[in-house]
């Protein structure tokens, strides 16, 4: 990740529903994040190389790929943030994605239901957004003090 993009926290959104995707975009915005929505799996492999999103959000049901290839696609591209499964696919369905994902080094942060509850999504993002800071500043604090790199 470039020294630009540092302290900023990115939430790219994958659904074919508009008003959906505007929702968790806007839901986003509100908890600090910057994001914006892409409507179709095509243009991913674009941008996540280029945009380098923290976590992204998808929908298991979209027209032009299925979700299982979507998530291999996320792991050909080697993207390497977090994923939110928000889908209205049944929960075993939902459950199957996330295990598959796991196993495939992506981690999954959560899978939520369709209608999305606002709520819940919010303090997700805000659980995600602090867990990403304290991250950081613990490989922060152990880059640059040798004596907790040896502790860690």
């Amino acid at each position: 990740m470039g020294e630009g993009n540092a302290g900023k926290y990115r939430l790219l959104v994958v659904d074919d529903d508009k008003d959906n995707a505007e929702l968790i975009v806007r839901t986003a915005l509100r908890c600090g994040y910057e994001s914006f929505p892409v409507y179709n799996a095509r243009t991913l492999r674009e941008i996540i190389p280029h945009w380098q999103p923290h976590i992204i959000s998808f929908d298991l049901g979209l027209p032009d790929v299925e979700g299982f290839e979507l998530l291999s696609a996320l792991k050909s591209v080697q993207y390497s943030g977090e994923l939110i499964i928000i889908s209205g696919q049944p929960e075993w369905f939902r459950n199957r994605a996330a295990q598959f994902a796991s196993l495939s080094g992506l981690p999954v942060t959560a899978n939520l239901e369709k209608p999305i509850n606002v709520g819940q999504l919010r303090d997700l993002l805000t659980t995600a957004k602090a867990n990403m800071f304290l991250s950081l500043l613990k490989l922060r604090r152990t880059s640059s003090n040798p004596e907790e790199k040896a502790k860690a």
